[in-house]
């Protein structure tokens, strides 16, 4: 099994839970219903990115605003759009369309205000403009309409990315967990656009940014049987366990688990060739380990 030596734990990580408590209470009660679950996970994450931008003073550093996004269905969903404060009125910055994780039920707008300042702070001079979109959650949407607000939310962006400011040449997309297979559908889709057509590409994009991705449906593993598989190794993993991602899965209510969408680390060959760079974040101790390594090894052979 080649990822298994990948396993850990690290001595970083051991080191970081005898010190430091987990922003997200382990979600695991069977006596919550989903929304109360959603609704417990979202106030701790929220409490966290408040503290983060107390502690930080991000808020002196970023600006943001809200705007509506019409999707395929004639429903609004909101993306929040980070700038560096004083930012150049003249100049156009790279952009990072970004979605946030949480198994598409948690997550909010306000949840990910510190992570997303952060990148915007961190960015040297001239900066970044980090777009943030709130796609819809289980479990009142279920699949694949978080998948078509993410593609929707591309097409908005490549509408009026030159209006906030951003370069429509310099465009990284990215997000964690299922935000990154969000992310990954969006990138695989218009490759395989620009493959198909004659037309250019609105929106350059110049990277993909995937960090513990969430790429195969379990039903479809290729690697599930194999006892040094991810998703045998880390089955009592902490933050998801396998009891959490089969509650994940199930909200969303797939028909068909070999659904290409839910499967980028499975698309075909041909589909891959000429895609933009990828960088992945994987977690050893993880499920979804061998989700981003495969991904990361398929698109490292075709170059």
């Amino acid at each position: 099994m080649p990822y298994s030596k990948y396993q850990g734990p690290s001595s970083e990580w051991t080191d970081f839970i005898h010190t430091t408590s987990l922003p997200v209470p382990s979600p695991s009660s069977a006596s919550q219903t989903p929304e109360q679950l959603r609704a417990a996970t979202n106030t701790a994450r929220l409490q966290a990115s408040e503290e983060d931008l107390q502690i930080t003073g991000l808020r002196d550093k970023v600006s943001w605003q809200d705007h509506c996004i019409l999707t395929r269905d004639y429903e609004n969903i909101l993306a929040r759009v980070y700038k560096p404060k004083n930012m150049p009125l003249e100049t156009l910055l790279p952009v990072y369309l970004y979605f946030h994780g949480g198994g598409y039920i948690f997550g909010t707008l306000d949840t990910e205000d510190a992570s997303c300042c952060r990148i915007v702070a961190a960015s040297p001079t001239p900066g970044v403009i980090v777009v943030n979109v709130n796609y819809r959650h289980t479990p009142e949407f279920k699949h694949p309409t978080q998948f078509n607000d993410a593609w929707d939310s591309f097409q908005w962006l490549s509408m009026h990315i030159t209006s906030l400011g951003g370069d429509p040449n310099q465009v990284v997309i990215g997000g964690i967990s299922a935000g990154a297979g969000l992310a990954a559908s969006i990138v695989l889709r218009e490759n395989t656009r620009l493959q198909q057509s004659q037309t250019l590409a609105k929106l350059n994009i110049r990277g993909q940014l995937l960090c513990i991705p969430w790429l195969v449906h379990p039903d479809r593993h290729p690697l599930a049987t194999n006892q040094n598989a991810s998703l045998k190794q880390n089955t009592d993993a902490p933050v998801l366990p396998m009891s959490l991602l089969k509650l994940f899965t199930d909200l969303l209510s797939i028909k068909d688990p070999a659904d290409p969408l839910f499967n980028v680390a499975l698309a075909a060959e041909g589909s891959l060739k000429g895609m933009p760079r990828a960088t992945f974040l994987i977690a050893g101790q993880d499920l979804l380990r061998d989700d981003g390594l495969l991904y990361a090894d398929r698109l490292g052979k075709i170059g």
